[in-house]
C-alpha cells in the first residue's frame, strides 16, 4: 500500500510538473498539499536533486524543491519520499523527470 502511494504520488508530481511548467518551490508545495490529501506527510528534508557527471553525493548540483524555476526535462531526480503521520513507517520512489 505504501509503495503504491509513493509511486501514485509521484506520477501525480510528475504530472504536476509537465503539464503547468512550474518552479521546483511549487512543485514541492504541490506535492506535500497532494501527499497530506492522501493521508501522507511529504518529507520535505529530501527534494530530489540535479543529475551530473559526477556523484551527487560528492559533486551536489542543489534540490530540485529550492530551485526557483522550471527544471529541464532529463535533468533532475524527483524524489518523493513519504511517512504515516502517526505511526514508524513510509515510503520511498524516486525517477528522472522526462
Amino acid at each position: 500500500m505504501r509503495v503504491a502511494a509513493a509511486k501514485a504520488l509521484f506520477d501525480r508530481v510528475e504530472n504536476f510538473w509537465r503539464s503547468e511548467g512550474v518552479t521546483g518551490v511549487a512543485l514541492y508545495d504541490s506535492a506535500a498539499a497532494q501527499a497530506q490529501a492522501m493521508g501522507w506527510k511529504l518529507n520535505l528534508d529530501i527534494k530530489g536533486h540535479r543529475v551530473s557527471d559526477f556523484p551527487h553525493a560528492i559533486y551536489r548540483g542543489g534540490n530540485l524543491g529550492d530551485f526557483a524555476a522550471h527544471a529541464n526535462p532529463g535533468l533532475w531526480i524527483l524524489e518523493i519520499q513519504i511517512a504515516h503521520p502517526e505511526l514508524p513507517f513510509g515510503a520511498f520512489y524516486e525517477d528522472l523527470l522526462i
